[in-house]
């Protein structure tokens, strides 16, 4: 570690706890932590499954939707539940920016800097799939991992847009409930990991970031409704990037205020230090800080550009053959939700989302079903959650079976059956299968 590097937390934090934190970095160990998707599952049923499987489970003391996970376990403990959509693999620090966020069923919400997912996929667990969420990011690579994970964890309620956050102020001022902003930051919060490179820290470094990070908080401020809620995160400690870009704002914007944090999990602080800070020498996880803001009065912003792009959603007589095809098909409903076809797809999306006013580019989270010419056929996503409840054209795997899917081998049909089907495992479905007779071939995405 630079010398500047120490002396710069020396004193912000004190010698005894710097050098504890120094110890953290050095050792690099934190909690194993992952979030139950209440979307597909629920905390118990997975605490049942992860304990029959060898490992030991407790309850993250910083999320309600997060566990801990201790020791080892069977081979497919925790493949299964992953590739089922039931678990997101997530540090306890983000998820407790999501509590602090508190996003409600039937919101507004926005994610400025979504990709890759973890958190945007946790506020729409928490908006029950309802409401609108909008998934904003300028990263296309990071954009697909994004996609990815919406459509694993059976996410319909968000748009995906990719925006300059200040041109979107000229189509959405004053128009979410909840916002959050987690930008790029130093990363300081992430040297604990084995990806972890103290080397690079600089303070001019510190100030370019901070820099850029009041213009994206001053943004998403021109976004929020008053008396909403916004939250600014970053995985970095020092006080130049974290209070530094809020305290701006405050001076700029008499509007603005500060919300007091005071969930029953929040860490202990530093008295001298505004905002939660997650140390990791003091919670096991990555380095986190966040603050909540509030807009105590409007900013007489105007639209300056029209939304005119609507989602046309289908009419009861439109969805009829969808409806056939999932009931004589698999024996299911098709899930309570909007539908609309855009690219030769049907999508899932919420009822808000269908009365939504979207910028003139975006892309939708689920696709269900793809329409071929002369059939339909469930998407990954679309087979994840009809194999909920698909009671027909389900192929159950064995474990050897399910082995060879996850390691691309090939695999025998013993049976007679033939066509398309949903594999599943136990309680997990897997995807989408092909029975010929020349074997089972399970179709996976190209990231699993």
């Amino acid at each position: 570690m630079k010398t500047n590097f120490q002396d710069y937390f020396r004193a912000l934090i004190g010698n005894e706890e710097a050098e504890q934190f120094f110890c953290s970095i050095k050792e690099r160990v934190t909690r194993r932590s992952l979030r139950a998707n209440t979307l597909r599952t629920s905390k118990d049923e997975l605490v049942k499954w992860l304990s029959s499987q060898g490992y030991e489970v407790k309850d993250n003391p910083f999320s309600c939707d997060g566990l801990d996970i201790l020791g080892r376990g069977e081979e497919l403990a925790l493949k299964l539940p992953y590739h089922s959509g039931f678990t997101y693999p997530q540090d306890s620090a983000s998820m407790f920016a999501i509590d602090v966020l508190d996003p409600k069923p039937g919101e507004m919400v926005l994610d400025l800097t979504a990709a890759p997912g973890g958190k945007s996929t946790h506020i729409a667990q928490r908006m029950l799939n309802t409401g609108v969420l909008v998934a904003n990011d300028l990263d296309t690579k990071r954009l697909k991992a994004l996609h990815s994970n919406l459509e694993r964890l059976g996410i319909f309620n968000t748009v995906v847009t990719r925006f300059m956050p200040h041109k979107m102020t000229q189509y959405y001022p004053e128009t979410f409930d909840k916002i959050l902003l987690d930008p790029s930051c130093s990363g300081e919060g992430l040297l604990v990991t084995p990806d972890g490179k103290p080397s690079f820290w600089n303070e001019k470094s510190l100030k370019r970031y901070a820099s850029e990070q009041y213009g994206l908080l001053l943004s998403a401020f021109r976004l929020l409704k008053p008396g909403g809620r916004l939250v600014f995160s970053t995985c970095t400690l020092n006080n130049i990037e974290d209070e530094g870009p809020v305290k701006k704002l405050l001076e700029k914007m008499p509007e603005a205020e500060i919300l007091e944090i005071n969930l029953k999990q929040t860490p202990e602080q530093f008295e001298d230090l505004e905002g939660v800070r997650f140390w990791p020498h003091k919670t096991g996880t990555k380095g986190f800080f966040c603050i909540a803001i509030t807009k105590k009065s409007s900013l007489n912003l105007e639209q300056e550009k029209e939304t005119s792009y609507e989602i046309k959603t289908l009419s009861q007589k439109q969805l009829e053959p969808f409806k056939e095809f999932a009931k004589d098909y698999f024996g299911c409903d098709l899930p309570d939700a909007e539908f609309t076809i855009r690219d030769e797809h049907l999508f899932l999306i919420s009822k808000e989302l269908a009365n939504f006013p979207l910028l003139p580019f975006y892309s939708l989270a689920l696709p269900f079903i793809k329409i071929c010419r002369d059939e339909f056929r469930p998407t990954h996503a679309g087979a994840l959650i009809l194999g909920m409840s698909a009671k027909k054209h389900v192929y159950n795997l064995n474990r050897e079976e399910v082995l060879k899917v996850f390691q691309r081998q090939p695999i025998t049909n013993n049976s007679t059956e033939r066509g398309l089907y949903i594999a599943k495992y136990q309680d997990f479905t897997i995807g989408v299968a092909k029975l010929t007779d020349k074997g089972v071939e399970v179709v996976l995405p190209h990231q699993f």
